[in-house]
């Protein structure tokens, strides 16, 4: 009797935890995102307003009476093979009925998860994954972009560096990229919008991920002595480490992050000692002091769950899952998703700071409503003191001449 209490137990245990093991009142939301490997830091910002967002929908009383019940999935390092392990698991296996994702590949994820009907939110940012959307727009309609692309932030940064009111010694720059689709993006655009304002791109630097011996590019940056310095590595080791050797002998030059200074790691280890560093943040909301009342509310709550400000797309990925939510109260059916996907193109969604709209290319572009947030590190903390566009001061924040700068 006792070793069949015990069977009975053990398959009682089985059902519960099985994969797929889920009660038939829950709407199962499925999120692919780096649990491992060197997009962690991203990957837990983008957790942290993902599951915010569904915990609201769920205290709430849930989506159509029914509770929202997460499935998580390892993207690691976004390699083409495991990205569709990830559509092929959550869409075909799971049955999700939608997927929310941050940064998740470029484009590789648009041609997975197309295959699939499911709404797919995703933070890519990347011209790649706007062209295969553009391949077939009615078979990838299911496909949501929460960011603009590489090229158009870039375009950001650039607008940005050249608002600043800092004296430049010279019109040298130095720009650092990894080699993948979004460092390439990037440092191109960085390269043209420079040389077309007149300014002299002494070195273009593309190095791998892992780098984190920078003495050798260093001695060449302190022989040039440029006025900016632009890193683009979505990488937290690759950038504290340039930064706490560049600042051994550091040059009189602006240090730019761009989508750098968003990984988590790189603010908690660095914290006072990083201030003076700029960087970007796209679809982020502005901080520490938020547009409006409502806006303020949602920062306040955020922080008061994590301890810290948001960061790295944590609101972009919250109002994602809020966007599908509205369509699907709309449709009155989770499982109608072409009837969804058709809601949230045609209609947005109103956010905390105003209208989230996807264009012809279910793109969110920067601007109006939701602006490119361009930050500085002061005291230890990011304070928001550009948007773009149009390139305009945040709130009463204001740049600071970064310490290190003597002239």
């Amino acid at each position: 009797m006792k070793k069949l209490k015990f069977a009975v137990f053990a398959l009682a245990m089985c059902l519960i935890t099985a994969p797929g093991a889920f009660a038939a009142d829950t709407i199962k939301v499925g999120v692919p995102l780096a649990m491992t490997g060197s997009y962690t830091g991203a990957g837990e910002n983008y957790w942290q307003g993902i599951k915010m967002a569904i915990d609201e929908i769920n205290e709430g009383g849930g989506l159509l009476g029914k509770q929202l019940e997460v499935v998580r999935f390892d993207s690691k390092e976004y390699a083409p093979e495991v990205v569709m392990q990830g559509a092929d698991y959550l869409c075909g296996q799971m049955k999700v009925a939608s997927v929310q994702a941050g940064w998740s590949g470029w484009g590789q994820d648009v041609r997975a998860y197309g295959k699939y009907d499911q709404p797919f939110f995703c933070d890519d940012g990347s011209e790649a994954a706007v062209q295969v959307f553009r391949e077939d727009p009615e078979k990838y309609g299911n496909i949501f972009q929460l960011t603009d692309t590489g090229i158009n932030q870039a375009k950001s940064m650039f607008r940005v560096l050249m608002a600043l009111p800092q004296k430049h010694h010279n019109n040298k720059v130095v720009i650092i990229n990894t080699d993948d689709a979004w460092g390439t993006e990037v440092g191109d655009t960085m390269v043209e919008s420079f040389k077309e304002k007149g300014w002299d791109v002494a070195k273009r630097e593309t190095v791998p991920y892992g780098t984190i011996e920078w003495g050798p590019i260093l001695t060449q940056i302190r022989k040039i002595d440029p006025a900016i310095i632009h890193v683009e590595i979505p990488s937290s080791q690759e950038v504290i480490t340039f930064f706490r050797q560049f600042m051994k002998a550091p040059t009189n030059s602006v240090l730019s992050y761009g989508w750098s200074i968003v990984p988590r790691e790189v603010m908690d280890t660095l914290g006072k000692e990083a201030d003076g560093l700029i960087g970007e943040m796209p679809t982020a909301m502005p901080g520490p002091k938020a547009p409006n009342a409502k806006a303020q509310a949602w920062v306040d709550k955020f922080e008061k769950l994590y301890g810290h400000s948001p960061q790295g797309g944590s609101w972009a990925v919250y109002s994602g899952v809020m966007a599908w939510a509205n369509a699907v109260k709309a449709v009155g059916d989770e499982t109608k998703f072409k009837e969804i996907n058709k809601y949230i193109q045609e209609h947005g969604y109103v956010g905390e700071t105003g209208l989230w709209k996807w264009d012809a290319d279910n793109v969110v572009r920067a601007g109006g409503d939701v602006p490119v947030g361009h930050y500085q590190v002061q005291n230890g903390q990011l304070v928001c003191i550009y948007t773009d566009p149009p390139t305009k001061p945040y709130a009463d924040y204001k740049y600071q001449t970064p310490p290190w700068i003597k002239n």
